[in-house]
């Protein structure tokens, strides 16, 4: 069990306790057979394009009409210059958006006896290409209607997910124009506001490395979403309290439930959360539960409220415990069944409008990540298998306030980093 105490708690958190030099390294496709029901592709990158890649990555290729393996080839095959229509975009935002691509499928290819294209077809370059054009369009959720009708749109992601960052810098023009003014991140430590505050408003040229501490195999794609919201004029708002104080907190909780001493608690969030992970222990789990999930809801809806008095809409990123959505995410991995609230609910209780998004699927920072959000989503997973079946990207309505979208199933390898 211990070995998933880092990844549950990254799931949970917003953190991540490993450091990472980088995401990705060098652009090599590879195609094979997976235990998930979504065709997975794998990327990195490296050498000189590494360096002006990277930092603006901001989604998954995913090939699910591909079903053989196909060859490793350069990078300049497979991105080639992007056609006058997607150079046309805004300078911005221009090179992130390049880096997009939609699953690259071929309908006519389905019914060719010779299969599928594969890299070493003529063409199969053109195809991505056309590809990375099509999906720089715009994103599939509606956006524009959903935020008419509410004031703030919390996407559930996993916390090893890249494709949740990287779609909101990339769409940030889009939100911008339908009025979201600030971003709120779980991650973000609040402490680290006044930093994060300074370089927004131009008043210093970088961020410091411990504002981003909070996601060390995100670095990258959090860089850039903090680059876009600059240059749009949008808020990022810090959701988030230091980690040992809400850790503290659950342990005087569990000894005033138990009646036993809050020394016979763990004290650290990891050995906290592996302790109620591997068990139940009666009121040990339900003071996890209670306090890194409502209480930290609580707090997050008076920071979100406090960042849109004047007005504006926001775009809220946090983990899928804190939203509403199908699975019951706490009692799978806090074994505490129960009713812990949401943060579309705390926002309610303070007149904020939210819209649950639950996020699937997409580009993630390791394997353990992608394993662990569809072990702990299951229903999630299952109705986006439903919208669809072939693995391309989907947005289905699930009830009145939430929705789906599912991202695609791309990994990238852990030996990446």
């Amino acid at each position: 069990m211990r070995r998933f105490v880092v990844p549950l708690t990254a799931f949970l958190l917003g953190c991540s306790t490993a450091a990472s030099a980088g995401v990705v390294a060098r652009l090599t496709p590879s195609l094979g057979s997976s235990a998930t029901p979504v065709p997975a592709l794998t990327m990195s990158m490296s050498g000189p394009a590494a360096a002006s890649f990277a930092p603006v990555l901001t989604g998954a290729i995913t090939a699910p009409s591909l079903s053989a393996p196909v060859q490793s080839v350069p990078a300049p095959a497979l991105l080639p210059a992007p056609p006058a229509k997607v150079s046309a975009l805004q300078p911005a935002a221009a090179a992130a958006r390049a880096l997009v691509a939609a699953p690259p499928s071929a309908p006519a290819s389905q019914h060719d006896p010779r299969g599928p294209p594969t890299a070493r077809d003529a063409g199969y370059a053109a195809l991505v290409a056309r590809s990375v054009a099509q999906k720089v369009l715009g994103w599939a959720v509606p956006v524009e209607d959903i935020l008419s009708g509410h004031d703030a749109l919390l996407v559930g992601e996993n916390h090893g997910s890249l494709t949740s960052v990287n779609v909101l810098t990339r769409e940030m023009p889009r939100l911008a124009a339908a009025g979201v003014t600030a971003i709120g991140i779980e991650g973000l430590k609040r402490p680290q506001q006044g930093a994060v505050d300074d370089f927004l408003a131009g008043r210093r040229r970088d961020l410091p490395d411990e504002v981003l501490s909070f996601s060390p195999k995100r670095r990258a794609s959090f860089r850039a979403l903090f680059d876009a919201a600059r240059a749009h004029g949008v808020k990022v708002v810090a959701l988030g309290l230091p980690l040992d104080g809400w850790a503290k907190a659950a342990a005087e909780l569990a000894a005033a439930k138990t009646g036993r001493p809050v020394e016979e608690f763990p004290k650290d969030v990891d050995s906290q959360f592996s302790r109620a992970g591997g068990g139940y222990d009666p009121g040990f789990n339900e003071a996890v539960a209670e306090v890194f999930l409502t209480r930290r809801n609580q707090a997050m809806a008076s920071f979100l409220k406090d960042a849109l008095k004047a007005g504006g809409k926001a775009v809220v990123l946090v983990g899928q415990a804190h939203v509403e959505g199908l699975d019951m995410v706490p009692g799978r991995l806090m074994n505490a069944p129960g009713d812990w609230g949401t943060l579309a609910r705390e926002l309610g209780s303070l007149a904020l409008r939210a819209y649950s998004l639950t996020m699937t699927g997409g580009l993630f920072t390791d394997a353990r990540a992608s394993d662990l959000d569809r072990s702990a989503r299951p229903a999630s997973y299952r109705a986006a298998a439903d919208a669809a079946p072939r693995g391309a990207h989907a947005y289905r309505v699930l009830g009145p306030g939430r929705a789906l979208w599912h991202a695609g199933g791309t990994v990238v390898p852990e030996h990446a980093h």
